[in-house]
């Protein structure tokens, strides 16, 4: 009750001070050009043609600048494009963009405290960087540019400036530079320019870079935040009304299993999941959108990424402030065993920083490219420009995985379960191909022998229950010349403790104790990773007998979406190690392989024939207003991308509608068998996947979504709009549209009539 008093009070005292500051700004308006107080001094600034614009939904006023000014909000202009202003705020580093077309702007810091809040938080909102402190064995400090008071040496370049900043108090410091190129600012804080005098015991554990890039302030405007969370999702700039206590914060790439504890996922049944895991940041991208004033920007990783978190906040959660941006983690607190059996542990700062440059590129849009698909449009852009994506054969393929042998428990020993052999897979193929499936992928998974969960592979020795070495050659061969493609899957992070040595060669956290990854499975209940460079020297022995057994199909798990920091021999190695060297075995394959990668990481898209897994889904967050196809939208047209499996999709229908709107390709796990025998091993999820009942949702799949292929093949995603109707519009480069309609009604859009549940393909009008 009270909270509500509070939240009615403050839209009181929200609602009077709009009516003073609309009756003050028509009698300026009456008098003189717009003013602006400045912000160090108090004294008056004259912008050029100043006006304001109501946000359409919440009828509060936003500045629109109708023109080029020496000075807003006390921001001195020092740069522009031929698309942007760039304004600049001395004291906090702060900056403000202004669209030289439309006038509108985005700020990257408070202007003046907010008087609900406290020195600290005020100090934190109105800094273009803050840093969060080590100090000893606590993690709680904060350096800002308000507070603190730090020593500053500020160039200005004919395209941004340069800042030197050093706390004496803590005796650490950094140096930044920011730039103006083209329609992107570009912000980078060298490695080489990150100063600590260990000596204090002072350290930068993190450093947030303009954590209010394109703040609003509760729902004040209209738009929304962009989150890397899965396929894509957006959170609203609506009043939250305090709904929230938290908001996403998620390590690009993923957890770090070198610091990140295995967590007991069920307090009752360790052998039961009973709480899904997040979905990890696939791409080191973000973004904010006003949709009132049409301007936003994409938030670009460049340097940096392996240890970055993307944070977004709605309003209500700490702050009554949407916010969106970047957190690097140069360094954590680590519990620290002293001994191996007592049980004694100590807490210390991480012995060493990661040392990567800190590079974050805000790529700004406006206008009809103000939305969620202009951001991905843009990012897919960036990507070709810069290597990061290369085009492929993007021809449609209904993906069909297979399953050989699997192991369960047997007196001592574990006994072979075998589901799909090789003459299965070609009974299989013929079936289908009679029945007009002519172009599959397909990943034969546990071909090895001794099953699935025999790793790693060091060689080609498929299991004899499968018809071995020969039984795979021959199927391949006779495959030549065919649509389908018959990739061997491996995963090439992880070792089976259970079935092979694992003395030597495994990861080990930066405490020092051996990584265990929990399955909570019947049969193999723990697996360990390999280090890098035996994961590199194992995965060249592998390729180098695949190709001498004419093997030129190579499906790569594990090591394509997990990286770590780790301790090994007495030395230290970061993420950025890890990704290295994943990078450079990965990219060897794919030189002399066809080479797939189960759900890459960004930085590996540009050695992968085909994108397998890709999530049209996210995390579900409470806080997520609007899943979007992101992801999807910005590889459309570029490579294949195959969905995560249908078989354990609940709402079947539902999930072909976003197979249509995305792009995305179906994909099934099968096994010749029943799965029924699979209770007692470690696949025992897979529930359903006996290709006989799944024969006739792979035809069907196949055959329609093949024709919406037809209709955009070679295409890319330029529009992406949902209406009120229910109905989601898809516009492709090559002037098609499809409707979606996800309703439980028949809908009329464009002229075009879309049954309850549907879709159609049409032409741009």
């Amino acid at each position: 009750m009270a909270s509500r008093k509070r939240r009615n009070v403050r839209k009181f005292l929200r609602y009077a001070i709009c009516m003073v500051s609309m009756f003050a700004l028509t009698l300026g308006l009456m008098r003189s050009p717009n003013v602006y107080a400045d912000q160090a001094s108090g004294s008056s600034t004259q912008t050029t043609d100043a006006t304001t614009k109501d946000s359409s939904e919440t009828g509060v006023e936003y500045a629109i600048i109708a023109d080029t000014a020496d000075e807003i909000y006390g921001h001195k202009l020092i740069a522009e494009s031929d698309t942007l202003e760039m304004y600049f705020y001395e004291p906090t580093l702060s900056i403000l963009l202004r669209d030289k077309e439309t006038g509108a702007i985005i700020e990257s810091t408070l202007r003046e405290d907010d008087p609900n809040s406290n020195k600290k938080w005020n100090g934190y909102m109105e800094s273009g960087f803050v840093i969060s402190v080590i100090s000893g064995v606590n993690d709680t400090g904060q350096a800002d540019l308000v507070n603190d008071a730090p020593t500053m040496e500020v160039n200005l370049l004919s395209n941004g400036f340069h800042a030197k900043v050093f706390y004496d108090e803590y005796r650490f410091g950094y140096e930044v530079t920011v730039t103006l190129e083209g329609s992107d600012v570009v912000v980078t804080i060298p490695d080489e320019g990150i100063v600590e005098d260990a000596a204090t015991g002072n350290y930068i554990s993190t450093i947030s870079m303009y954590p209010f890039m394109g703040y609003t302030y509760l729902g004040d405007r209209d738009g929304y935040m962009f989150v890397p969370d899965g396929s894509g999702s957006i959170i609203y700039l609506d009043d939250k009304e305090g709904r929230f206590s938290g908001g996403f914060a998620q390590p690009v790439y993923g957890d770090n299993a070198g610091i990140k504890d295995s967590a007991v996922i069920s307090l009752f049944w360790d052998e039961f999941q009973t709480v899904n895991d997040s979905e990890s940041i696939l791409a080191p991208v973000f973004g904010m959108v006003h949709t009132d004033s049409e301007f936003g920007y994409l938030g670009i990783i460049e340097e940096g990424a392996y240890n970055a978190q993307i944070e977004a906040y709605p309003n209500g959660a700490v702050l009554d402030y949407n916010r969106i941006y970047t957190k690097f983690v140069l360094r954590k607190l680590i519990v620290q065993p002293t001994s191996s059996n007592s049980g004694g542990s100590i807490t210390q700062a991480e012995s060493d920083r990661s040392h990567e440059n800190l590079t974050v590129r805000y790529c700004f849009v406006d206008k009809d490219q103000a939305d969620y698909c202009g951001l991905a449009v843009t990012y897919r852009n960036y990507l070709l420009d810069n290597g990061g994506l290369i085009k492929k054969d993007d021809t449609y393929k209904t993906r069909i995985d297979f399953l050989g042998t699997e192991r369960e428990e047997w007196l001592i020993f574990t006994k072979k379960v075998t589901m799909t052999t090789t003459e299965n897979i070609r009974e299989m193929y013929d079936e289908l191909t009679d029945a007009g499936v002519t172009d599959i992928l397909s990943l034969y998974k546990g071909w090895q022998k001794g099953g699935l969960y025999d790793l790693p592979v060091t060689k080609f020795k498929a299991d004899s229950a499968i018809g071995g070495n020969s039984g795979i050659t021959s199927l391949l061969d006779d495959l030549n010349g065919t649509g389908i493609d018959l990739y061997l899957y491996q995963d090439m992070l992880r070792i089976n403790p259970d079935t092979n040595n694992t003395t030597f060669n495994v990861v080990k956290r930066i405490n020092k104790r051996i990584f265990e990854e929990l399955t909570y499975k019947e049969v193999y209940n723990t697996f360990l990773y390999l280090i890098p460079s035996r994961t590199m020297q194992l995965g060249e022995k592998l390729c180098k007998s695949f190709g001498k057994n004419g093997i030129s199909n190579i499906a790569v798990a594990g090591i394509s979406n997990t990286l770590f920091s780790f301790s090994y021999s007495g030395n230290y190695y970061s993420r950025e190690y890890t990704a290295d060297m994943y990078d450079a075995l990965i990219s060897e394959i794919d030189d002399s392989y066809n080479l797939t990668l189960e759900q890459p990481y960004a930085y590996l898209w540009n050695h992968t024939d085909s994108y397998v897994d890709m999530p049209v889904g996210t995390s579900n967050y409470v806080f997520e207003g609007e899943e979007v196809p992101f992801l999807s939208i910005v590889l459309k047209g570029i490579m294949p991308m195959y969905s995560e499996y249908v078989n354990f999709e609940a709402n079947k229908e539902e999930f072909f509608l976003k197979l249509v709107e995305s792009g995305v390709y179906p994909s099934f796990y099968i096994t010749y068998e029943d799965s029924a025998k699979l209770i007692y091993t470690n696949s025992a999820d897979l529930y359903s996947s006996k290709y006989s009942v799944y024969k006739d949702d792979i035809i069907s799949y196949d055959n329609e979504l093949k024709q919406v292929y037809e209709q955009v093949k070679d295409s890319c995603i330029i529009d992406h709009e949902r209406l009120d109707s229910g109905v989601t519009v898809v516009t492709y480069d090559n002037g098609k549209k499809i409707y979606i309609n996800y309703s439980d009604e028949a809908a009329v859009v464009d002229g075009i009539t879309v049954e309850a549940m549907s879709y159609k393909v049409g032409d741009a009008r």
